[in-house]
């Protein structure tokens, strides 16, 4: 009986646990902005527990600076992306007629981002030239770098550009799913360099508070950071189902077959070969399926 009593108390308290699990999942998605930021915030602090011992607040000064200059780039490459801007807002896309309030609206908040940057600039220039106010905040360049790249990796308008890099690379073994795996690898690689910080601040540099904050950094960093990356690697998974049942060809095929995808008429130097024997691009094959089931080429169908 008494263990039956402990059995049944046991798994009453993990039921609770689950639920309190999936309802800060929950939270978790639904703000997403604030996690992220929370996410930076302790990775930072435990970058300060390892290569700044002495200054607790380097974390917050450099988080700071990143965000500034996040949104500055963000902001500078609007404006040079910007074309036929008009303060004025339209009533619709085909009317002339001037809609007063909305108008008003958008001069008011273009006006508050320029004085906003306006005073960023000047808040930098007097911080990094002058000094003023930062005699303790000495990060050294591991650090920087360190944090630096974690940043970019975690913030969203940083995210979006790793396809971009992704595609420049030219890995053709991504097959063209760069978007899909861009997530996967941010998430995967933020959340192992957590887990490294993790196990080093744990056993080296814990002090006080150090367990509360490595508890908090592998729960938010870590745990929410792979069901992030699970839930993106479904989505790729997916798609690259779609090709799982044409192989790879050869490079005597491809070499025998010396022509350019039919698809995108481009050269090949990695395919999929279809059972009637025809070479396309992994990602023009994938494309392709999604709209019928038949071979782009000569119309078998492929699923029979």
């Amino acid at each position: 009986a008494p263990m039956e009593t402990a059995s049944l108390l046991l798994r009453t308290q993990w039921g609770l646990l689950e639920t309190l699990n999936e309802r800060v999942e929950g939270a978790a998605e639904r703000g997403e902005a604030m996690l992220v930021l929370l996410n930076q915030l302790l990775f930072l602090m435990l970058c300060d527990r390892w290569f700044c011992p002495g200054d607790r607040l380097t974390g917050l000064y450099t988080l700071l600076f990143y965000i500034i200059l996040c949104y500055l780039c963000h902001y500078v490459g609007n404006l040079l992306n910007v074309r036929g801007y008009s303060p004025y807002v339209h009533v619709s896309d085909q009317s002339k007629i001037r809609h007063l309030a909305m108008s008003v609206t958008k001069m008011v908040l273009d006006l508050t981002k320029g004085v906003t940057v306006v005073i960023t600039v000047v808040f930098m220039l007097l911080v990094l030239g002058l000094e003023q106010g930062l005699e303790h905040f000495s990060p050294t360049w591991t650090y920087v770098l360190l944090t630096a790249l974690y940043f970019c990796l975690t913030e969203r308008i940083c995210q979006d550009k790793v396809p971009m890099v992704l595609s420049w690379l030219h890995l053709e073994s991504l097959e063209n799913l760069e978007t899909l795996w861009a997530p996967v690898l941010c998430k995967l690689a933020t959340s192992l360099s957590s887990l490294l910080m993790i196990v080093a601040v744990s056993f080296w540099c814990s002090g006080k508070g150090g367990w509360g904050l490595c508890l908090l950094a592998s729960y938010i960093n870590v745990y929410l950071g792979l069901k992030a990356m699970d839930r993106h690697l479904k989505v790729l998974l997916q798609e690259r189902g779609r090709l799982g049942r044409f192989r790879f060809a050869t490079k005597q095929e491809l070499a025998n077959f010396d022509d350019v995808c039919s698809v995108c008429l481009q050269r090949m130097t990695l395919a999929r070969v279809t059972p009637c024997r025809h070479l396309f691009h992994g990602d023009c094959l994938r494309r392709s399926l999604k709209d019928r089931s038949t071979c782009p080429m000569c119309k078998q169908d492929l699923w029979c």
